[in-house]
């Protein structure tokens, strides 16, 4: 390397940490930087070494590409690659003029940088796997890929246990880093290619892709590596998300929908064979988020309120406001919202006319849910911090309910948000506490002031000696840690008088009062206040 390369390429790249100089076979010509600190070597040991050296096995693919690829005079787009030891850095380049070589550079990704909360890839081809992919659609619906709507590809390659037979673990291995390269390369962005099982693959693209010619260079780069020259057989599928009166945004919405059914297809299937059945999926969910987006937008969502008393006193304690839709059960609407993302949206509608119910009548508290899938957003969050704050005074008497619990996986985080939403003055209620086995870590992460109780165990109450052991053993739990328990599907008198003498202090359910239009409870007595309301629970 001459001395006005060097200078140029320090002024070029000052930000970097690693510089390395690649020739045309991948050779290492020269190194420099913070060796040690990022890669626990020397430069000494790094020259005459091939590139793949430093990189994991995942990226080497990616790699390769881009050195093979990189033009004249033209500086390599950034990437996020892993190295050897698990650390990540962004690699990016440039090749000076005619040059066979080409400079990269490596910048290390620490906390601040971003390197913390990259998402999940896999070991052997780089992509994103089937979750963190999904995540990724739900975090950014309104995948921009231009002017024309984004088009998802979906890539399988048959018989590839047969294919691993024939090439053997290490040519496999370099199959994949191929595969996973050549998708990363012409996906949207490097987060929008995915393998979804061991023999099938997806990436958002635009128009300017060709999935034909993306099968082919598979197949053929699948030939370069096998000994007999036999191209690889690859299906694929092309799903335009051009549709009437669907947003961008819903476009990404039926992506990730459409994704979640492929992944979960079984080995054995065929691409070719189940085409209509996608286009009927995709046509079938484009509808249904259509409708559902025209029942948010025109106001067609309504609540129903149904009563939470003290088994004590009959008292009315307060209400959980239940979302109602026009065209569906509001159960199988739930969940489809979940599924598509739209959770978030339903659930701010739903707390926005509980607040409006809450501001025309100073007596009432009322609980709203929020899924685990809306915690686990943090524009949800913020979303929700906002709409809440336009009237402060009414955050004491607006409780949160975190439904489906067992969607939430970082409980650190979760017990971090439900606190602060406690600290200005919200009560925090975990639902369906002990449907899973998971209901006691969750006790125990998160800050809540109420548990409801699973009606699963309410309408077994006297079956078994052995479920109703469960039932007080959970209800004592509870009170041990001061934190009050709810029962609901309550249906008869008997239920509630058993599980009064149990120690449960709140129930819900159609012997107390069926989901009503309006908050209308009128106990068999005079009202008797609850002791403390708002201030019991953990302190």
């Amino acid at each position: 390397m001459t001395s006005d390369v060097a200078r140029f390429l320090g002024f070029a790249f000052a930000n970097a940490d690693v510089l390395i100089e690649v020739d045309a076979r991948g050779i290492i010509g020269f190194a420099a930087g913070a060796l040690q600190n990022l890669l626990g070597i020397t430069d000494a040991e790094l020259i005459g070494q091939p590139v793949d050296r430093i990189i994991a096995a995942c990226d080497r693919g990616l790699t390769r590409r881009l050195l093979r690829t990189a033009g004249s005079n033209r500086r390599l787009e950034p990437r996020v690659i892993s190295l050897n030891g698990g650390v990540q850095a962004t690699l990016s380049g440039y090749r000076l003029g005619r040059s066979p070589n080409v400079q990269l550079t490596l910048t290390r990704l620490d906390n601040q940088a971003g390197g913390e909360g990259q998402p999940a890839r896999d070991a052997e081809t780089g992509l994103l796997d089937a979750d963190a992919f999904q995540a990724q659609l739900g975090e950014r619906f309104g995948v921009d890929v231009g002017n024309a709507p984004p088009k998802l590809t979906l890539i399988k390659i048959p018989n590839f246990g047969e294919v691993k037979s024939r090439l053997g673990p290490e040519l496999t291995l370099r199959l994949l880093g191929e595969v996973g390269a050549l998708l990363r390369i012409h996906a949207a962005d490097d987060t929008l290619a995915t393998r979804l099982g061991e023999d099938r693959f997806g990436l958002v693209h635009g128009s300017d892709v060709s999935p034909t010619e993306l099968a082919s260079e598979i197949s053929m780069t699948g030939a370069g590596l096998s000994r007999d020259g036999q191209p690889l057989d690859t299906e694929n599928l092309t799903l335009d998300m051009a549709a009437p009166g669907l947003s961008r945004e819903d476009a990404g919405r039926v992506l990730m929908f459409t994704v979640k059914n492929f992944a979960e297809q079984p080995s054995g299937f065929d691409i070719s064979t189940m085409h209509d059945a996608v286009k009927l999926l995709v046509d079938q969910t484009v509808t249904r988020v259509t409708s559902l987006r025209s029942t948010l937008t025109d106001d067609r969502l309504k609540l129903q309120f149904q009563p939470i008393v003290s088994l004590a006193t009959r008292g009315l304690h307060h209400y959980e406001a239940l979302a109602r839709f026009p065209n569906g059960a509001p159960g199988p609407t739930i969940a489809f919202a979940e599924e598509v993302g739209m959770v978030h949206d339903v659930d701010l509608l739903v707390c926005e006319k509980t607040l409006e119910v809450l501001a025309a009548d100073p007596a009432l508290h009322i609980a709203v849910n929020m899924s685990a899938a809306s915690l686990g957003s943090d524009i949800f969050v913020v979303a929700f911090q906002r709409l809440v704050g336009r009237n402060p005074a009414l955050r004491s008497r607006l409780l949160v309910e975190v439904t489906e619990s067992t969607g939430l996986t970082d409980l650190p985080r979760a017990a971090r948000i439900l606190e602060e939403l406690r600290r200005v003055g919200h009560r925090i209620c975990l639902d369906d506490f002990g449907a899973g086995a998971a209901s006691f870590p969750y006790i125990q992460a998160l800050p809540v002031d109420f548990v409801k109780i699973d009606g699963s165990y309410v309408r077994r109450l006297g079956g078994s000696p052995r479920d109703d052991a469960i039932l007080r053993a959970m209800v004592g739990l509870c009170r041990e840690i001061r934190v009050q328990v709810i029962a609901e599907m309550v249906e008869t008198p008997d239920q509630a008088s058993q599980l009064n003498a149990w120690g449960f202090e709140l129930a819900q359910g159609y012997h107390f009062g069926r989901p009503a239009d309006r908050p209308a409870y009128r106990p068999p007595n005079l009202f008797t206040p609850v002791p403390g309301i708002g201030s019991r629970g953990r302190s």
